[in-house]
C-alpha cells in the first residue's frame, strides 16, 4: 500500500489550473467570460487561472484545498480559495472531481503580490 502523500500547510502557494479532469462535473468556462469574485453559476475556473496565498491545511484526498488567498491572477485580492474534493494527489500538485491543477511552493521574495 502506498503511503498517504500530503503537501504541508502554512506554506505560501501558488495554484494554477491546468486543465479539466476525466468527468468534470462542471466545465471550464473561458478566461474572458469569468468574473471573479461573483457567481459564475455551474462552471468552474478557467484553465490557467491562478492564485497565491497560503495553505490553511495539508493538501489530502477526500479533503477541499483551502487557501487564504492574497493574489488573483497577479491581483491583489484577499479572500478565501476553496477547490471541490481532491481525488488524487500528483507529484506536482493535484487533481479534484473538477480539475488538475499545479501546486508551487513560494517564499515571500518571490511573492507577486
Amino acid at each position: 500500500m502506498e503511503p498517504k502523500r500530503t503537501h504541508s500547510t502554512m506554506k505560501t502557494v501558488r495554484i494554477t489550473k491546468l486543465n479539466d479532469a476525466n468527468n468534470a462535473e462542471y466545465p471550464s468556462i473561458p478566461m474572458e467570460q469569468f468574473i471573479p469574485g461573483q457567481d459564475n453559476g455551474n462552471v468552474s475556473m478557467p484553465i490557467n487561472y491562478w492564485l497565491e496565498g497560503s495553505l490553511v491545511e495539508d493538501i489530502k484526498v477526500d479533503h477541499s484545498v483551502v487557501v487564504n488567498r492574497t493574489s488573483r491572477m497577479g491581483v491583489k485580492c484577499a479572500g478565501y480559495f476553496v477547490s471541490s474534493p481532491v481525488v488524487e494527489l500528483t507529484d506536482t500538485g493535484f487533481v479534484t472531481h473538477n480539475s488538475v491543477y499545479r501546486v508551487e511552493y513560494i517564499d515571500d521574495e518571490h511573492k507577486t503580490a
